[in-house]
């Protein structure tokens, strides 16, 4: 959890490199707590990593969010009902950050890494001119370089980017569609009515 992992074709592992905090993160609860980062609001979530296959890069988009588990005196199961044995607390939402990481495909290598101020949940989609893009909790679209982290242009949505980040191409024009807002509650995000937004890459000049 919170980390890259690259395994061969015959299950062996290339490497692993932590794109979160990692701490505390192979022991066992105790009931008076034990603080892990990521907790199970953290690490990798539902969106995969990009790959671009020209420079070899993965590129992963991360939670950073640590939080408190306790191991329950007295277990007890009750149906219909979540069982994990204790409890977990997260730390304040406001502690919570994300990362966008790029990776050597091959080695593990970081080449670079970007700061969100709040959990990176958008999609990550990179094209063959070196752009990534992708959003924040916040609401911003961005667009980065892919050679270095640069941030090339941040636009407000007006709703958290938690979903998907696609490009297409129609009638020779090049677009991106991203959606926006609908983030569910606990991610403590910006109100957004759940929208599309389509931008275009300019044209090529002759």
């Amino acid at each position: 959890m919170g980390s890259c992992t690259c395994w061969t074709e015959s299950r062996e592992q290339v490497y692993e490199v932590a794109v979160t905090r990692r701490e505390n993160v192979e022991l066992p609860p105790t009931p008076e707590g034990v603080r892990a980062c990521p907790g199970p609001l953290g690490g990798v979530q539902w969106n995969g990593p990009a790959f671009n296959p020209r420079t070899n890069t993965l590129y992963v988009a991360s939670v950073d969010w640590c939080g408190t588990f306790k191991k329950a005196h007295q277990l007890e199961r009750v149906v219909g009902r979540n069982y994990m044995g204790g409890s977990f607390t997260p730390d304040p939402g406001d502690l919570g950050q994300g990362w966008l990481t790029a990776i050597d495909a091959s080695t593990g290598a970081i080449r670079w890494r970007y700061r969100s101020r709040r959990p990176m949940l958008a999609a990550v989609t990179a094209t063959s001119g070196d752009l990534l893009f992708t959003g924040e909790l916040d609401g911003d679209f961005l667009v980065l370089d892919g050679r270095d982290g640069a941030v090339l242009y941040r636009f407000n949505t007006g709703g958290a980017m938690n979903g998907g980040v696609v490009t297409y191409q129609a009638a020779g024009k090049q677009y991106i569609a991203a959606t926006s807002g609908s983030a569910t509650f606990f991610w403590r995000a910006p109100p957004g009515s759940a929208t599309v937004i389509v931008f275009s890459l300019p044209t090529p000049g002759p």
